[in-house]
């Protein structure tokens, strides 16, 4: 009888595994025919061989009066132990679990004596059962040396290449159709190729590298990019302002900001519904938009931000300036606004893309109103303190106070109205 499985030999008397982890094998068992004895009678003899790479030859152990334990306690789970007194090694297997309780049972009759139809394999002409080349699915790549020169298998699922000083992202691995995680941190890569945005990648690490050198984000507009990205790490890449592109990724659950020269994050960030886990720690932000509160956050990083305080003289002249007078909104706005507080389909083949860019990322009033063209007088810095009641854990220096941008539509709207009495109140 013979089985595939995965087999680890541990030396008893050193302590030592032969091979270094479980290794795809072979193991079988039988009886050897030897030479007649005086009598005439042909003497058989129970053994097992393991077929492994590394012995293609196969080891033999003999079985009756050399089996020194059989462990089965999680031969449910497929695992079982097969020890042997001479040469003192455990066989730790890992299989099919019935073919494994088949392979035991076999083993077991054979002890016993009693013959058995999987015991009728001729132990000595046996070999290894073929087995087929596995697809290669992940590569870690940790030294310049181990950089693959024939190019990098098309089967890959995932790729590692850290901290190589690698200065160049290869068209070749923007032509891996498989590949769902990249992770090239701790690198000297300035920029992405635009063809990195055509893959399905949900998992992509770009930390400790220098994009902000020349802020080119085009391979974010990809198309397949925008519709598979999960996890987005940007940290420690020197980023002087919030990539535009960034919000377009609606289906980013974890966005690593840390250690950049970020000043401040986009009202449109409000797109990114789906926002679990955003980290901005060790930035230079000054405040957040009040547009975070649209997001049910779990756990939203500031540390290490130095908020500046609220300026109660500059917020009194942009309310007197916002009162001063407000134009009428122009036509496309209104039909914007119309079609989002409706809550209206659309398509690009049913709105000009205007208005879907209105739609989906301007900034909203806190009535609810979509703004454009802001203006100082449309913009209040720094003037209310978040509430967060959708993030459930926020980190922060306490030394430092949060306080957030919000956008008032017009002096007739009741945002302003409130805010107008809370200025009045704080200023008598």
């Amino acid at each position: 009888m013979k089985i595939l499985c995965e087999v680890q030999v541990l030396n008893r008397t050193t302590q030592a595994n032969r091979t270094p982890r479980p290794v795809k094998s072979t193991l079988a068992i039988g009886y050897k025919q030897s030479a007649r004895d005086s009598n005439g009678n042909t003497k058989k003899e129970l053994e097992m061989v393991l077929f492994t790479p590394q012995v293609k030859a196969g080891t033999r152990y003999k079985v009756r009066d050399n089996i020194h334990c059989v462990h089965t306690k999680f031969v449910l789970d497929g695992k079982a132990t097969i020890g042997f007194k001479q040469p003192a090694e455990n066989l730790l297997i890992k299989c099919d679990p019935i073919q494994l309780k088949g392979f035991l049972q076999t083993l077991k009759l054979g002890m016993e004596g009693k013959d058995a139809i999987n015991l009728r394999l001729n132990i000595a002409n046996t070999t290894a059962i073929p087995q087929k080349s596995q697809p290669q699915l992940r590569m870690t790549i940790n030294k310049r040396s181990e950089y693959p020169i024939k190019g990098f298998p098309r089967t890959l699922k995932s790729l590692t290449i850290r901290n190589i000083q690698l200065v160049k992202l290869s068209f070749e691995i923007c032509t891996l159709r498989n590949l769902t995680t990249l992770d090239v941190s701790g690198n000297k890569l300035t920029k992405i190729p635009t063809e990195l945005g055509r893959l399905p990648l949900t998992t992509l690490h770009l930390s400790d590298n220098a994009l902000g050198e020349l802020n080119d984000w085009c391979w974010l507009r990809g198309s397949k990019l925008r519709e598979s990205l999960v996890e987005l790490d940007l940290s420690d890449n020197g980023l002087s302002y919030f990539p535009p592109a960034l919000v377009r990724l609606e289906r980013l659950v974890t966005l690593n900001l840390n250690h950049n020269n970020l000043s401040h994050l986009p009202f449109a960030i409000r797109r990114l519904q789906k926002l679990r886990s955003l980290h901005v720690s060790s930035n230079k932000l000054e405040s957040l938009p009040a547009a975070i509160e649209d997001l049910h956050i779990d756990l939203l990083d500031v540390w290490g931000n130095c908020f500046k305080g609220f300026n109660m003289e500059a917020a009194r002249t942009q309310v007197q300036r916002l009162a001063a007078g407000h134009t009428p909104a122009p036509l496309w706005l209104q039909a914007a606004r119309i079609v989002a507080s409706h809550k209206l389909p659309f398509s690009e083949s049913t709105l000009p893309a205007i208005l879907i860019e209105l739609i989906s990322e301007a900034p909203k009033c806190l009535c609810g109103k979509l703004c454009y063209a802001l203006e100082s007088r449309d913009l209040l810095k720094r003037v209310t303190q978040p509430k967060f009641t959708n993030i459930k854990n926020l980190t922060y220096s306490r030394e430092h106070q949060i306080y957030s941008d919000i956008i008032i539509c017009g002096s007739n709207c009741c945002a302003y109205q409130q805010l107008k009495g809370l200025f009045n109140i704080l200023i008598s």
